[in-house]
């Protein structure tokens, strides 16, 4: 059986997949996401990064059907840009499955370059490189015209309710700490007692 702690944790990931920043609805148009960007984050690749992390979860719970291509490589000094497939508005019935072409899985090797647009798509491109996750962010709604998820009420509540436990948790270790230091520090006093001659740790206690 797993423990309070356990289920917690996974009710706080699960809660904040649902709302906060990243969380929004695409339009149908977006057909597919790129991100390009180094493993580590010196260099500039920092908020390429973080976005990855913390807002791109996110959008993905929100749009399971948009396929997320993320492409990542050593080569520090390089560009980072997210770039954003859109389904262009003349396309037609007759052309639309060349859409529908395989992608590339995302790659921690530089193997998961951009692909070309298709004949019916057309692409917007974010430069990443130095900037904030959360201006990449506002740049990636504003291109996208996304529409962002508020919380709803029980969300709100039962975040409330997992920080009021989470506090007590933080309590209840405190508490647990001072106890076992506290034992320590007597057993530590006995066994300095008994070494000087005096009670040993049976008979004092």
């Amino acid at each position: 059986m797993r423990s309070l702690g356990e289920r917690l944790n996974n009710l706080r990931r699960l809660i904040s997949l649902r709302c906060g920043p990243g969380a929004a609805v695409l339009p149908a148009e977006v057909t597919k996401i790129h991100m390009d960007f180094a493993r580590k984050i010196n260099g500039g690749h920092m908020g390429a990064k973080k976005f990855w992390r913390d807002n791109l979860p996110k959008l993905k719970f929100h749009n399971p059907a948009v396929p997320m291509i993320i492409n990542r490589h050593w080569n520090q000094e390089s560009d980072s840009f997210m770039t954003i497939y859109f389904r262009s508005a003349v396309a037609d019935s007759a052309a639309a499955p060349a859409e529908l072409s395989v992608m590339p899985e995302s790659s921690y090797n530089n193997l998961a370059k951009a692909p070309p647009p298709g004949p019916n798509e057309r692409v917007v491109r974010i430069d990443m490189k130095n900037k904030n996750s959360s201006v990449i962010l506002n740049e990636f709604i504003a291109a996208t015209q996304a529409v962002v998820l508020q919380p709803a009420d029980e969300d709100v509540a039962e975040l409330d309710s997992l920080e009021t436990l989470r506090r007590k948790a933080i309590a209840d270790r405190e508490r647990v700490r001072a106890t076992r230091a506290e034992k320590k520090r007597e057993e530590e006093m006995l066994i300095r007692a008994r070494a000087a001659g005096g009670a040993t740790v049976e008979e004092a206690t």
